[in-house]
């Protein structure tokens, strides 16, 4: 009898592990609104009976899923434990960036899906997803406190900067993520070498407590987003698509949420937009040109200023707009992380609003640093400054009690700085 009570746990187990597999997976393709029970039950290939035995609802089960997510990742990974005091720091954290890399190639679903459920945040979201993810973030972020500690010496006086470097560390790997997401085919290589000369670059600053360079008196505009004519029917439903889709992600922005949410009749969209996958892309590329025209210009600097402290001032308003959440990051992170065979159009339209903002970085960059520059150093920092910028975007949404816009723009001030310093022989090197 005992042997068989066994081998029925043991089958259970793995119909669990079954069922959060599937799970995982839908969750990446639907997100939360689009995952449910009887899409996990066919794709699981068991009963439903045995789903819901295992689980009550759709929020334990995504909540669970989430944890066995990461916990397979954490194991399989081993990655931010080892300690090698011997070398050189830039080189301990490009080892780990590097397993990260490696781990991307293996699509971690729960991170896909942590992702998501810092976009939809509607009420039809369950909280205890969410929740979850944000357990699950404290356990990696104290993983890397703990990695951060030991590097810079474990002493009281560092624990404190452990923390912003774990913070920093986690948005740095998020972008990573949403780079790779953003195109599979991109050469990560000198993002990564890039990240690992910035973090060394970080640590050294925040340990040496140096202090901030002083500003160049440039007048920084305020952070305001600005509205052409929001009383109009288009306007309406730009808005009402973007707020729906973050809300209640794609599959969530029906026709009829959407329209009721602007209070237009059906008509009217149909009058402006081809469909919903064009009213979506519109609104992405419309929000993004609100969002751009209140930033600061990437003009050159003033003579006699440097351009680290031009881009200081730059990155006081556009730090400080992410907490606006601007709809196009929302609406556009949230299509560029669901996993679809044939994704929609709006997902492109956002992907090339990304190799627009990037291009114009990266011209910044090349203007600035001068024909003296590296090959291929301006590409790799504007990559690096996106994937900076869409990391700090998803900590602003995670971690806000513990977000600080100045520290923060001064770590990343410093990192891109240090990476600008890349040797010839690392410069476009995997």
């Amino acid at each position: 009898m005992a042997r068989k009570t066994t081998r029925q746990h043991s089958q259970g187990e793995a119909s669990r592990r079954t069922i959060l597999d599937a799970t995982l997976q839908i969750a990446g393709e639907r997100g939360y609104v689009g995952t449910t029970m009887a899409k996990v039950t066919k794709a699981s290939g068991l009963p439903a009976s045995s789903v819901y035995w295992h689980f009550r609802n759709k929020d334990e089960l995504l909540a669970d899923a989430l944890d066995h997510g990461y916990r397979r990742f954490a194991d399989e990974q081993s990655l931010w434990l080892d300690h090698d005091p011997e070398a050189p720091l830039e080189d301990r954290v490009l080892r780990e960036l590097r397993g990260t890399t490696r781990a991307l190639d293996e699509d971690p679903d729960f991170w896909r899906m942590g992702l998501l459920l810092a976009l939809e945040t509607g009420p039809a979201v369950g909280s205890g997803p969410r929740e979850r993810f944000l357990d699950v973030r404290e356990r990696a972020i104290a993983r890397l406190v703990s990695w951060w500690h030991a590097q810079l010496g474990a002493t009281a006086s560092t624990a404190a900067h452990a923390h912003t470097l774990a913070l920093l560390t986690v948005a740095s790997t998020d972008g990573l993520f949403l780079a790779h997401q953003s195109d599979v085919q991109e050469d990560l290589g000198p993002l990564v070498q890039a990240l690992a000369r910035g973090l060394a670059a970080a640590a050294r600053h925040l340990v040496a407590d140096e202090p901030a360079p002083r500003r160049t008196g440039r007048r920084v505009p305020p952070v305001r987003l600005v509205v052409a004519d929001p009383d109009s029917g288009r306007e309406k439903l730009l808005r009402a698509a973007a707020d729906v889709a973050a809300a209640s992600g794609y599959d969530g922005a029906g026709i009829a949420r959407i329209c009721e949410q602007a209070g237009l009749p059906a008509s009217s969209l149909y009058w402006h937009f081809k469909d919903k996958d064009d009213l979506l892309a519109s609104a992405i590329e419309h929000s993004y040109q609100e969002w751009y025209v209140a930033q600061p210009a990437w003009l050159p600097p003033d003579p006699g200023t440097r351009w680290q402290d031009e881009l200081r001032d730059h990155f006081a308003v556009s730090l400080r707009s992410l907490a606006e959440r601007p709809l196009f990051l929302r609406l556009g992170h949230l299509l560029l992380l669901l996993r679809r065979e044939q994704p929609p159009a709006a997902r492109a339209r956002f992907v090339g609003v990304r190799r627009q903002a990037r291009l114009v970085q990266e011209q910044w960059f090349a203007q600035v640093l001068g024909p003296d520059a590296l090959p291929g150093t301006a590409d790799a920092l504007g990559l690096l400054t996106m994937a900076l910028s869409d990391g700090l975007f998803f900590s602003n949404q995670l971690d806000e009690p513990t977000w600080d816009v100045g520290v923060f723009t001064e770590l990343l001030v410093t990192m891109l700085d240090a990476a600008s310093s890349v040797p010839a022989s690392e410069v476009g090197a995997s």
